[in-house]
């Protein structure tokens, strides 16, 4: 009898086991995780900073059999990107969350871009406020003010930089992330979230041992966050789809998550990416930066258009083993959809040139799309295709057929990707298309003063930033980074009198050809 009992327990035991094995959801059935044969090396903690991240094997070899193990030569700390879009109060929460949960808010910062009518409350208002009880900010019937002495009773307002700009003026979440830039330090690590997250506890420590424990530098933890009351305790949301839409002819993902996976004892290499949850090294920033010459493109259009950028540069995407970001309960803002919604037939025009440019690097071809008003791919820089490896591959990897329009088949498996090979003596900064003959103005970064990739761009007439070019540029609040037209006019007004002292003695001997070199500087300026 007691043989019994115990047989039996040893069955239960091994039916429990055989029930938490890894695997992936196809959206119709559950297949089990097939662990690679190849495992990159363990993580490498160093002070040396690396030029391109290279390895021995790469110099004796094409391509790499494996990833490019981490390096972690950096400060540790996180840079939070919030992009809000009149959602101060869900916006207010998530910032308490986030510092509240985190192992250590001291290494958090927050980039945040905040496009709000006047008339409703900012994020950091509603955060100060919850967190500390204060305000700071004061509403009359015409005015908006800061109240600067409350702020430092507001706990870690410091580590919030803030880019604020009018509602009105916005053009859609892929601008607002380049806008973000603005704000991106010397930060090892940087995390993409939404205005409306929830963090669980201890997020910032789970998040980063996630990212280790693929061994693969340019590797990028992400899935699309869920309600906490959508996902069981052991279920993780990602994304199988890719379909092509009819009307604007380019791929994306679909908004709802269509599949998950349980019990997974390291991240799964995946073919989509979300920007509701991407955690990275803050390089991915530099060599494939949120593209601000997208003007009012949806999120899931923009997902795959720049998963295209990054993974043909060397980057992978992994669905994490838990979940580490949720949507809070209650949805999202009844505003969410006006940056698209309010304008009309202008907006339209626009939207068309940015959807053109996406198939313009994608190579797809639209029977709409006139050749001469098309964008150069040459001409992008670094929001165009990477060189590790090519769009064919990128076909064959997710599963698609770009220049034909051909979706995803739901036939195909949602896992057991292999890691696609290449070449890491290849810059990530290296783009397909060179020799521009007026390239986009590349994107800067005023804070981060040690970049891992140091880029050299050709630059057309002007070094703007990428929101500078575009039609309809809002009026932005933020600190200035440039220098202030005072001291510019200081400077003028000492040259003009050194000039004067100068040349003024020598005037009486030669006054018309002085006074017609000066014309002529003049002219030429």
């Amino acid at each position: 009898m007691m043989n019994d009992v115990v047989v039996g327990l040893l069955l239960d035991e091994e039916s429990e086991a055989d029930n938490k094995k890894a695997r992936f959801h196809n959206g119709n059935s559950w297949v089990n995780v097939v662990k690679e044969k190849h495992d990159p090396a363990e993580a490498t903690i160093t002070n040396k900073k690396p030029v391109y991240l290279v390895r021995g094997s790469a110099l004796s070899s094409s391509k790499d059999e494996t990833p490019v193990s981490p390096v972690l030569d950096g400060n540790g700390k996180i840079l939070v990107a919030i992009q809000s879009f009149r959602d101060g109060e869900q916006c207010g929460d998530a910032l308490v969350e986030l510092f509240k949960n985190a192992k250590d808010p001291d290494n958090v910062v927050v980039s945040l871009v905040e496009q709000q009518n006047e008339d409703d409350p900012y994020c950091v208002e509603v955060y100060c406020k919850i967190s500390a009880g204060v305000e700071v900010i004061e509403r009359s019937d015409s005015m908006i003010y800061s109240i600067d002495e409350n702020k430092e009773n507001c706990p870690r307002i410091n580590q919030i930089r803030t880019v604020r700009v009018q509602d009105i003026y916005s053009k859609g979440p892929p601008w607002a992330r380049a806008l973000g830039r603005r704000s991106l330090g010397n930060e090892e690590f940087c995390l993409q979230t939404v205005a409306n997250s929830a963090f669980v506890e201890n997020w910032d420590e789970k998040v980063r041992k996630e990212w280790i424990s693929v061994k693969n530098e340019f590797g990028i933890i992400s899935n699309p966050p869920q309600p906490r009351d959508k996902t069981g305790a052991y279920e993780v949301p990602r994304t199988c789809t890719i379909e092509f839409l009819e009307e604007e002819e380019l791929p994306h993902y679909n908004p709802e998550p269509d599949g998950k996976v349980e019990f997974l004892e390291e991240p799964l290499l995946s073919h989509t990416w979300s920007p509701g949850f991407s955690f990275s090294k803050c390089h991915l920033e530099e060599t494939a930066p949120a593209d601000g010459f997208l003007p009012y493109v949806s999120s899931d259009i923009e997902a795959f258009a720049r998963y295209a950028r990054f993974w043909t540069r060397g980057y992978d995407v992994y669905t994490p083993t838990q979940n580490i970001v949720y949507l809070q309960s209650g949805g999202t803002s009844e505003h969410s959809q006006e940056w698209i919604t309010n304008h009309g037939s202008r907006k339209s025009i626009v939207r068309e040139k940015s959807l053109k440019r996406i198939r313009s690097f994608l190579e797809i071809q639209s029977q709409d799309d006139d050749d001469s008003v098309m964008e150069k791919p040459n001409n992008l820089g670094i929001y165009g295709i990477g060189k590790r490896r090519s769009l064919s591959q990128l076909n064959a990897f997710v599963g698609i057929t770009l220049n034909e329009q051909v979706s995803r088949s739901s036939e195909i498996p949602c896992g057991n990707f292999h890691w696609v090979p290449y070449n890491s003596e290849i810059s990530p900064m290296n783009n397909l298309y060179s020799n521009p003959n007026n390239l986009d103005p590349q994107p800067e970064y005023p804070l981060r003063t040690n970049q891992t990739f140091q880029g050299t761009f050709e630059q057309s007439g002007q070094n703007l930033d990428a929101n500078d070019k575009e039609p309809f540029a809002p009026s932005i609040r933020k600190d200035s980074d440039d220098l202030p037209y005072g001291t510019v006019f200081i400077f003028w007004v000492i040259g003009l009198v050194v000039w004067c002292s100068v040349f003024g003695i020598m005037a009486p001997k030669r006054p018309k050809r002085r006074k017609k070199k000066r014309q002529n500087t003049i002219k030429n300026k």
